[in-house]
């Protein structure tokens, strides 16, 4: 009748609760490890890239200046207009030469050179036997016309130093070419601009010209080589406008981002080690598989066990109950080997227990008492138990079975000793709150059981409130600090300082306010982003909380402005503080997002006591803390100013 080698209720739900917990967890390991590794490799993309069109705009800027400049230098008639000896008109070129040089911060030299040779130039000296002729800013821009010459590197020849050159040929009444207009700027001043935006410890930012030839680079050893000589076919790989391309450079494989700039020819390169990428997503893959495997496993035994408690026990214990009514014996610790052999039996107990009203309301009664997500107890005017539900034992961690009729006595092994109280049996309906030892909040109701007039027993219901009290301290938590820096918000400071205010002036105690303000905080957001900038200002919150009293009150009170107020402080001792503060800011950097940071800071002190009779308000202690604090910024900031 019965299949004897099928497995218990208990192990088949261990098996099915593990097999399928072990299912999700491969599928959802495999698919946040690719989405870890395809989001940090699309991340590392967009930063190279983010970097390199930064570079190539910043770039494009400086060149562009240098192109307005020598087009509008061009327009100046006197330039095409001079012969050489004509003293009034070399003087004004040179005028408008100097003027355009101090005009524009990227200019180096601003000059002109003429078909007899002769070079037009501010504070140089123009070595004997020069030929302006002969130079590449002027073949250039011969070759170019009518258009400009744009970012062409070539070295002075005197100096030998790099410069990049925009030059201009320029043609007199006759249309005929007499001579060129250029500017220039320092190539080191482009390599400059190439080390601003570095991402990663391994990237390199360079420059390679039309020929392929490498004019800026951070490695010396690769100026003025053809990339093709250093990375043979790398030239070969620049084939659009712009893209991410792969080569190996000295062992390393590299990915890089490149952008050509149409003006120049110029293609501008950002590089970095792909292992620089790898292994960060490597060691994040495997912490994250390393966790979910944890997880999974706790998952499993957590699921097991509660299908243990919800499901195996309370269908075990039914049988056990039913055959206690039906059989009119005390229930037997019997083992089975067999699966589902319980439903069976329950079956037939529940059939059996259909026959007389009596059992069909047991039953009843029962199921009812265990669908509730309230925990019941009900016992007798004697202090036995008439009725008791699973989750009452679950709340009160039960060390065994609790059954009908078992005496009151069979409580006092656990925390209920503390709120069952038999004797209370005839009292009236009580409410209250239990918090208990192991965190978990219950609302105790208790009520007697009246039938017509005459008291019969107790019932006791529990409901778990602790979801809902972590909530409303939660929300209480959320009304009264900042959620960024942790600490106490405006709305609450503001309430407790006044309430401190009057204190003070009540028992005739000094009150200090520091108003502190970040320097130049919008400098932090702009440069490093709003994310630097928000762990900037929790790094002040901690260091405040660490520098004043436990008894101070530290707040944020908008934007990167704090307050702290010091309880029984004089103004002398709250400058004294407030100095150390300051000093401390401005003596220590940190740490953050790659980025070694340090600000300084501005403070306003105010004080209330028998000299400062008129900050008797915290109104006007903080208007006039806000003053100070004011007054320190416009002082040259990170000082410290008392009102």
């Amino acid at each position: 009748m019965l299949n004897k080698h099928k497995m218990t209720i208990k192990r088949e739900f261990f098996v099915t609760g593990f097999s399928s917990v072990l299912f999700i967890a491969i599928i959802f390991i495999s698919l946040l490890s690719i989405s870890i590794y395809q989001l940090s490799i699309d991340n590392a993309k967009q930063k190279l890239k983010s970097a390199n069109v930064h570079l190539s705009t910043y770039t494009e800027g400086v060149l562009e200046s240098l192109v307005m400049s020598t087009k509008i230098n061009a327009i100046y008639s006197e330039v095409a207009q001079y012969h050489g000896n004509d003293l009034q008109k070399k003087a004004n070129i040179l005028n408008l030469f100097k003027a355009t040089t101090e005009a524009n911060i990227n200019i180096k030299f601003c000059y002109a050179g003429y078909e007899n040779g002769e070079l037009l130039i501010n504070d140089y000296i123009v070595p004997t036997g020069y030929d302006a002729t002969t130079r590449p800013w002027y073949v250039s821009a011969i070759e170019e016309y009518p258009e400009l010459s744009v970012g062409l590197p070539y070295q002075d020849i005197k100096t030998e130093e790099w410069l990049v050159s925009v030059s201009e040929a320029f043609v007199n009444e006759a249309g005929e070419i007499t001579g060129v207009i250029a500017v220039d700027c320092s190539l080191a001043y482009v390599k400059a601009l190439m080390s601003d935006v570095v991402y990663y410890k391994s990237q390199s930012n360079y420059v390679v010209d039309s020929n392929g030839d490498i004019f800026v680079h951070p490695n010396l050893g690769y100026l003025h080589q053809n990339a093709d000589s250093i990375v043979p076919g790398l030239n070969a790989l620049f084939v659009a406008d712009s893209g991410y391309i792969k080569y190996q450079l000295d062992g390393s494989k590299r990915l890089a981002f490149y952008k050509k700039m149409p003006k120049t020819n110029w293609i501008v390169v950002s590089a970095i080690d792909e292992s620089e990428i790898m292994e960060p997503i490597f060691i994040k893959i495997v912490i994250t598989v390393l966790g979910l495997i944890l997880l999974s496993i706790l998952l499993g035994f957590g699921q097991v066990k509660l299908y243990e408690t919800r499901l195996v026990k309370p269908i075990l214990t039914l049988r056990d109950r039913i055959a206690e009514i039906t059989i009119g014996k005390s229930v037997t610790d019997t083992s089975y080997k067999y699966s589902n052999i319980e439903f069976v039996e329950i079956a037939n107990r529940i059939e059996k227990m259909a026959q007389t009203s009596l059992r069909k309301k047991t039953y009843e009664l029962e199921l009812i008492l265990e669908s509730t997500s309230d925990g019941i107890l009900v016992v007798d005017v004697e202090g036995k138990v008439i009725h008791s539900n699973s989750k009452f034992k679950e709340f009160w961690s039960l060390s065994k079975g609790l059954r009908k009729g078992d005496s009151s006595s069979a409580l006092k092994e656990n925390l209920l000793a503390e709120h069952f109280k038999p004797q209370n049996i005839l009292d009236a309906v009580e409410h209250d709150i239990l918090y208990l030892d192991n965190g978990v909040v219950l609302e105790q109701y208790s009520c007697a059981l009246n039938d017509g007039g005459i008291i019969t027993g107790r019932l006791w219901s529990y409901r778990d409130i602790t979801e809902k009290i972590k909530a409303e301290e939660e929300l209480k938590k959320l009304a009264t600090t900042d959620s960024l820096t942790g600490l106490w918000n405006r709305r609450y400071f503001i309430e407790k300082s006044a309430y401190e205010m009057n204190l003070a002036k009540q028992y005739k105690k000094p009150l200090s306010l520091l108003f502190i303000d970040i320097d130049y905080f919008k400098h932090i957001n702009d440069t490093f982003g709003h994310g630097v900038g928000d762990e900037a200002l929790q790094y002040l919150a901690l260091k405040l909380t660490a520098l004043v009293r436990s008894s101070d009150i530290v707040t944020r009170f908008g934007g990167e402005e704090f307050c702290v107020l010091l309880v029984g402080t004089n103004q002398v001792s709250a400058r004294l503080l407030a100095e150390k503060i300051r000093s401390y800011f401005d003596e220590h950097s940190f740490s953050v997002q790659g980025f070694e940071l340090s600000y300084t800071l501005s403070i306003g002190i105010a004080s209330y006591d028998e000299h400062q009779l008129q900050h008797d308000s915290i109104e006007m202690l903080m208007a006039a803390a806000d003053n100070a604090c004011y007054e320190a910024k416009a002082n040259g900031r990170n000082c410290v100013m008392p009102k």
